[in-house]
């Protein structure tokens, strides 16, 4: 009985990507949609703090509003949630303010690893 629940604990955690990614039920993986609206509210927060500060009106870029595509974030696919942080907190920071939310975009979420459809790091996205 041990045995069997010791080599089930084992086979569940070599197919985790496998079968909690898709349930959502990753404690360090994020979806697509859900990291791309995040990274889109952090733009459009940043866009709206920077045009108040700079010219006493509240307005968003166009490009704000399509910050998860300009982050290359396909909906489908699931993300480690450290790097959507990252890039999240990289937005709404100083950086974001310094060169705005576009620029920051471009230069701090490009990189942000995606761990396929349905399985994980150590295998190939399908």
């Amino acid at each position: 009985m041990l045995k069997k629940l010791i080599l089930s604990a084992l086979a569940l955690s070599l197919t985790n990507c496998l079968i909690l990614n898709p349930l959502g039920a990753t404690i360090d993986r994020e979806k697509g949609s859900e990291a791309a609206g995040r990274i889109t509210d952090a733009a459009i927060q940043t866009d709206l703090i920077n045009s108040t500060l700079l010219s006493g009106r509240a307005s968003i870029s166009i490009l704000s509003l399509i910050a998860g595509d300009i982050a290359k974030i396909e909906s489908e696919k699931y993300y480690i949630k450290a790097d959507v942080d990252k890039c999240v907190e990289d937005i709404r920071g100083f950086k974001g303010f310094l060169v705005g939310s576009l620029i920051t975009n471009i230069i701090s979420c490009q990189d942000i690893n995606s761990d396929g459809y349905l399985i994980g790091e150590p295998f190939p996205s399908l």
